[in-house]
């Protein structure tokens, strides 16, 4: 086991205690990764606060009947993705899901790893357009592996795909990703590099 799954469960034996000061310290860390991973199904910044608050209320309600198997943030990612495709399917009840995920999707947090690596501008417009491009499930496993730095079997259950699947949708889009980009282009490259060494 190792530091930050012995911190989890230390944090989550407080929470389960009534320690309202540790479930705080929870909402803070999370919450704003929570946000962006809403803006891949929802645009809507009430819905995505409602399905963060309604999570976070359930949880300290039935917190004492809780066991925390892998991590608190994988815990929380999968209780807010089921809570959000819930809203998003009750609001938005004449298209599907998947149709309506896919005019979001995560654009806007892939910024984030174009801004650490320094890549701006022509590559950034270059890499947003070849990361439009990706099918939703191919993205949706990039993003949580890389931005979000989940591990492949975590992703395999809070996707509902087997982890060889995981592996296979990852290395897709990366290679479609590769494929689609001008290599000639330094930026570019280092964008992909980052992307592999997940």
């Amino acid at each position: 086991m190792n530091k930050d799954s012995l911190n989890d469960i230390q944090t989550w034996n407080r929470i389960s205690a009534g320690d309202r000061e540790a479930f705080a310290v929870i909402y803070k860390a999370y919450s704003k990764d929570l946000f962006k991973y809403g803006f891949g199904f929802t645009h809507d910044e009430d819905l995505i606060q409602d399905a963060i608050h309604d999570v976070f209320v359930h949880i300290w309600n039935v917190r004492e009947k809780i066991s925390i198997h892998r991590s608190i943030k994988f815990y929380l990612f999968s209780s807010f993705r089921r809570e959000i495709i819930k809203m998003v399917n009750h609001q938005y009840k004449r298209e599907s899901i998947d149709e309506y995920h896919a005019k979001f999707l995560w654009e806007e947090s892939f910024e984030e790893l174009l801004q650490k690596h320094h890549i701006v501008s022509e590559s950034a417009v270059m890499i947003n357009e070849a990361l439009e491009n990706l099918p939703l499930r191919q993205k949706e496993a990039i993003y949580l592996r890389v931005l979000e730095e989940l591990d492949y079997e975590e992703i395999s259950e809070l996707m509902g795909v087997q982890v060889p699947s995981i592996y296979n949708l990852i290395f897709k889009g990366i290679k479609t990703l590769k494929n689609s980009l001008d290599f000639r282009k330094i930026a570019i490259s280092i964008f992909c590099f980052a992307l592999l060494n997940f």
